[in-house]
């Protein structure tokens, strides 16, 4: 249950972005030949703080949501942009599908669902129908342009297999909260060292209190930003490898120092842990080739997106919203 002062702010904030939407509609960025509206980054921003408070996680202050928010409209405008470009579809017969299971879990079917949805808000449906279509649509871009060009050598399968045996199939889950503060590409030695101290004083801040939700909305350049920077539950064979020995070091609720990568500086927090089942599940080597294809298309998901949005014509009109 929410704290009473927490509700009163959070209908103040959602009042707020409304009565803007309606008001405010000037053209604030443009992402290839697509401008991006004040009213879009309104209403966007009003569906993300509701997605958040459900949650329970704490905002940061508006005006640096609201470039995190835009941010995260540009990377969206750019794939669906790169998906009509190659020429992914999604047939209507797969959203209805998609749509029947939202119905399913609410004890409705596709009819009762619109219903519902029509009689608590117009146009609710077609919302969730559109929503869910750039969902899968962006789903399937990743797929074609990430996950299927990963390959897995036998020997990381053999490799993985042998040490999931040694260890004796320790099934560990991490849960863990990332902020990336990201590298430009080709980092000069001073840029380097500019990203390195930015990060490290992000990591003061969360040593001494400030909230890593409200800084992974605020400063992270990765693709978890607007979820608070929670990664779920983990295996330690899921994780990235370089945040592999700091996180299953971390004891819970221990924030690590700055790490190094090709992307940029990370800063993970261990929330909780877990013991898995310590059984050797049978196919153990599917197991391992699946685990192997998300670690890696985790890593490079992120590296395809920033390329993706380099190689996008990006304009920020309004520099008030353009993230630092």
């Amino acid at each position: 249950m929410f704290h009473f002062r927490f509700l009163v702010l959070l209908a103040g904030v959602l009042s707020a972005l409304s009565v803007q939407a309606q008001i405010l509609d000037r053209s604030i960025a443009i992402v290839n030949k697509t401008v991006i509206t004040e009213s879009e980054l309104m209403n966007e921003t009003r569906d993300i703080v509701r997605q958040l408070s459900i949650k329970s996680v704490n905002l940061p202050p508006l005006d640096e949501l609201y470039k995190q928010v835009l941010e995260h409209l540009i990377l969206k405008q750019a794939q669906e942009d790169l998906a009509n470009q190659i020429g992914v579809r999604i047939r209507d017969e797969e959203v209805n599908e998609r749509l029947s299971l939202v119905a399913e879990q609410n004890k409705l079917d596709l009819v009762g669902l619109r219903e519902r949805m029509e009689k608590q808000e117009l146009g609710s449906f077609v919302k969730l129908r559109d929503s869910m279509r750039n969902e899968m649509l962006l789903e399937e871009l990743r797929n074609q342009e990430v996950v299927a060009r990963i390959r897995v050598s036998k020997e990381e399968v053999k490799n993985f297999v042998n040490r999931k045996l040694g260890v004796k199939a320790d099934n560990t889950r991490y849960q863990v909260q990332h902020l990336l503060i990201a590298l430009p590409d080709s980092p000069t030695p001073a840029q380097i060292a500019a990203v390195r101290e930015k990060a490290n004083g992000i990591w003061q801040n969360l040593r001494t209190g400030s909230d890593f939700a409200q800084a992974a909305i605020r400063y992270s350049a990765d693709s978890k930003a607007l979820d608070g920077g929670n990664l779920g539950w983990l295996e330690a064979s899921e994780l990235p490898t370089f945040l592999e020995n700091t996180v299953t070091n971390l004891t819970a609720q221990e924030i690590s120092e700055p790490i190094q990568s090709s992307l940029g500086f990370h800063i993970v927090k261990l929330l909780a842990k877990e013991k898995g089942e310590s059984s050797i599940p049978a196919d153990l080597e599917q197991q391992a080739l699946r685990i192997l294809r998300t670690q890696k298309g985790n890593n490079l998901y992120e590296q395809w997106l920033r390329r993706v949005r380099d190689e996008a014509f990006v304009k920020i009109i309004a520099t008030e919203y353009a993230r630092d």
